[in-house]
């Protein structure tokens, strides 16, 4: 009874450890998935490996797997794998013979299939004995190996840590590069040679230079009155309208059309009186140019621009007083006549026709015949401006504004007569020893007043400019013609006798002042041809044309017939009932042109 008890508790023991033993592992929730059944391997007999001992089969690298009962990924990455110098990415490494990288594949998702736990390994006592040969091995039981299609082939995967709230998340190590031969990274650019590189602060010398040179200009490294800082002024771009303006003064060398004379003064070789169509009869004082067309003067203009594309702009140009006179006297000429046509009848039937009044005379009369000439030409517009485009390189513009234009011009005939005998048939009612001074004065002035319109262009090629002005304007001529005449007679012993109804082409009818109005154009066209010297001063020179229409010259206005009896002192005639000299009023075109050298200062 006492050993069936003994064999009892025995075999209780017994069934308690293999009860325990079948048990021993870590406790597993209730809902985690069965493993597959295990597979029974039998421990090797031989004694050299040991008793228990058991040889698995390697596992490969198992990709990140997520526990069931926790949400924190697993990842497995093999011991050779390096971190590329991308953050967070890793690239398997490059075989060293060959530095060729490959692209890195696209990272593999997490999975989340669970991994069966591998039940325990019994611990195995060495110092018992080894087991008889005949013995059964102890059977253990371990997990089957998983297929290999269940595994995911490790690929370069996204190493990113998990971040736990309030932490900052940690930068993975970076390879340190390797230099190479010059010091520098091998994927690093080369360093630029020291004197290629400019200092951090340094002032780069010129505009558009490139490493120090010189820079090129061009037109619009110059400030000019049409290109930014002028837009924004006229309100085409930018803001504000600061005031901007110019400044030219301009040398003219300008040609006008001439100042002509009729005949004033006649000799003769044959010894003839020196009348019209008598043979040896020469002009020695007309006709034709008396005033050279050559004109020295200035010019200037000046302008500024008001805002929103508008200003306005002026100038004044003058053409300085023009003289030119002849004298002829006695000792060059014994006999000098002033030729006039006479309508008075005579007896029998006609008129006097040519003839003329005697100033020298061999024997009779000395003394001397002048002509002098007075011309003077000035004007002055005033004029609204609008920009029509503007760029650095052109610009382009329209006006509209009041145009004036004078001229002031004068022929005065003079003689100086000595009576130093008595000549038989002239007529003289002087005796000898009187002293006749006779003169004639033929004035005219023109003032034109109309309203012009015109246009402006300006070409830049860098500091060479080209400007071209075109106007023309349209109104009326104010002409005006002043004629006088007076004759002064001293005799011996008595007081000089002045007579001021005239002379001898100035007499009777045209003595005053006489004026009347003409429609007239006037245009005008510069042309200059610029270089910049500076941002704000410019040398140019040009040319100029200018017409004006209908405009009364005093060499026109000069009438050749004349009645004896409205010259003061004059010989006994017949009345001819013709009001002569009359007042003309001949026309003519007066052209002017030339060339200019100016300069120009704009801000």
């Amino acid at each position: 009874m006492k050993r069936f008890r003994v064999k009892l508790v025995g075999f209780g023991c017994v069934v308690l450890a293999g009860t325990a033993f079948g048990a021993d592992g870590p406790w597993q929730p209730a809902t985690r998935p069965t493993p597959p059944p295990p597979a029974e391997v039998s421990a090797p007999a031989s004694a050299a490996e040991g008793v228990g001992a058991i040889r698995l089969k390697p596992v490969e690298p198992v990709p990140p797997v997520v526990a069931p009962a926790s949400s924190t990924t697993i990842q497995v990455q093999p011991a050779w794998q390096p971190i590329s110098p991308r953050v967070g990415m890793a690239m398997p490494q490059p075989p060293l013979a060959e530095p060729k990288l490959a692209p890195p594949a696209p990272p593999a998702p997490a999975l989340t299939r669970p991994l069966p736990a591998l039940p325990p390994i019994p611990a195995v006592d060495e110092t018992a004995p080894a087991p008889a040969a005949q013995d059964q091995p102890p059977r253990m039981v371990i997990p089957t190996p998983l297929p290999r299609d269940f595994f995911v082939p490790p690929k370069p995967l996204e190493m990113i840590p998990p971040e736990l709230p309030g932490t900052p998340r940690q930068m993975l190590p970076q390879p340190k590069p390797v230099p190479n031969e010059n010091g520098t990274s091998a994927d690093e650019l080369p360093i630029a040679p020291p004197d290629l590189m400019i200092p951090a602060g340094a002032v780069v010398p010129g505009q558009r230079g490139t490493f120090g040179s010189k820079p090129i200009n061009i037109s619009r490294d110059f400030p000019t009155f049409f290109d930014g800082g002028l837009r924004e002024q006229l309100g085409l771009a930018g803001e504000g309208t600061r005031t901007r303006g110019f400044v030219q003064g301009e040398y003219l060398m300008w040609w006008a059309t001439p100042l002509n004379i009729p005949v004033l003064g006649t000799t003769n070789t044959l010894g003839g009186a020196g009348f019209i169509g008598e043979p040896g009869t020469v002009p020695i004082i007309g006709p034709g140019e008396f005033i050279s067309p050559f004109r020295n003067g200035f010019r200037v203009r000046a302008g500024t621009w008001l805002g929103n594309g508008c200003g306005i702009d002026g100038s004044f140009f003058f053409l300085g007083n023009k003289t030119a006179e002849v004298t002829r006297t006695s000792n060059e000429f014994p006999t000098i006549t002033r030729p006039v046509f006479s309508p008075n009848p005579v007896p029998g039937g006609g008129v006097v026709g040519n003839t003329g009044e005697a100033v020298t005379v061999p024997g009779v009369l000395t003394g001397s015949l002048s002509a002098r000439a007075e011309s003077v030409i000035f004007g002055f517009d005033a004029n609204i401006r609008k920009c029509l485009h503007t760029c650095c390189d052109w610009h382009a513009e329209w006006f509209v504004g009041y145009r004036n234009v004078s001229m002031q011009e004068s022929l005065t005939i003079t003689e100086n007569i000595n009576v130093v005998g008595v000549g038989a048939g002239l007529g003289l009612p002087d005796p000898v020893g009187t002293v006749v001074f006779v003169q004639d004065r033929f004035a005219t002035n023109n003032y034109f007043n109309g309203v012009q319109l015109g246009g402006l262009y300006e070409r830049n090629w860098g500091r060479v400019s080209l400007t071209g002005r075109a106007s023309v304007a349209l109104g009326a001529t104010t002409q005006e013609i002043e004629i006088s005449g007076v004759q002064v007679r001293t005799r011996p012993g008595m007081a000089p006798m002045v007579f001021n109804n005239g002379g001898l082409l100035a007499a009777g009818p045209n003595i005053g002042s006489f004026s009347r109005t003409a429609f007239s154009v006037v245009p005008e066209l510069t042309v200059n041809v610029g270089y910049r010297v500076s941002p704000s001063v410019r040398v140019y020179t040009g040319y100029n044309l200018l017409y004006w229409s209908n405009v009364v010259r005093p060499g026109d206005q000069i009438d050749g017939v004349v009645d004896l009896t409205n010259v003061p002192n004059g010989p006994p005639a017949t009345p001819s009932g013709l009001a002569r000299p009359a007042v003309p009023f001949r026309q003519s075109d007066m052209w002017i042109s030339g060339v200019q050298f100016g300069a120009e200062f704009r801000w």
